[in-house]
């Protein structure tokens, strides 16, 4: 109804007002195709999750821990695989939401929901970690998160160590995620 009022304003021409109003009118009008391009132009990706499991063992004197964990997956396919295949190398990774261990998986919802600082000096948040210790010197899976009105964005991936400069993955990201649906998936997933 006011778009049939404005459109009519528009079309009578005549007071500067109505002058005013068309501006503004063609304006907002320009901001909406801009607005509705970009969002177009973004892929809004759905993240869900996906149990993690590493059996344990034990052989001539060594022990393997047995570990459930979870396996973010991002348009239903597992981030953990996406970066192995890309980036090469082993899978014996556990996720940042670890089963038994609540003060660390409360600590990377917080990083992951932008409520607290990244744990890595890259200011990337650890996705994978080592499955014995979850130390990131072992090796790691790392990911750099913006988090926006809107929501979240993943990007810049990459295998760090600590020690030595991130390798940078390319090929993965960066994934957009609305943000109310992103932190009821972190939610879910940290609820192991």
């Amino acid at each position: 109804m006011t778009c049939i009022k404005l459109s009519g304003i528009i079309r009578s021409g005549g007071s500067f007002a109505n002058q005013s109003i068309e501006r503004t009118v063609q304006k907002l009008a320009l901001l909406l195709r801009r607005t509705c391009q970009t969002l177009e132009s973004m892929n809004i990706s759905t993240l869900t999750h996906q149990q993690l499991f590493r059996p344990g063992s034990k052989s001539n004197g060594c022990t393997v821990a047995e570990r459930h964990s979870a396996d973010f997956l991002i348009d239903g396919e597992s981030l953990l695989h996406t970066l192995v295949k890309i980036d090469g190398g082993h899978d014996d990774f556990m996720g940042c939401f670890v089963k038994g261990f609540a003060e660390s998986t409360a600590k990377a919802v917080a990083m992951l929901v932008s409520e607290a600082s990244p744990n890595s000096e890259s200011g990337r948040v650890l996705l994978y970690i080592c499955p014995e210790c979850g130390d990131i010197g072992c090796g790691a899976y790392t990911v750099r998160i913006e988090k926006t009105d809107g929501g979240y964005s993943w990007g810049n991936f990459a295998y760090e160590n600590g020690y030595e400069e991130p390798r940078v993955i390319e090929g993965v990201g960066p994934f957009f995620f609305e943000r109310s649906a992103y932190e009821s998936a972190i939610s879910r997933a940290a609820t192991l």
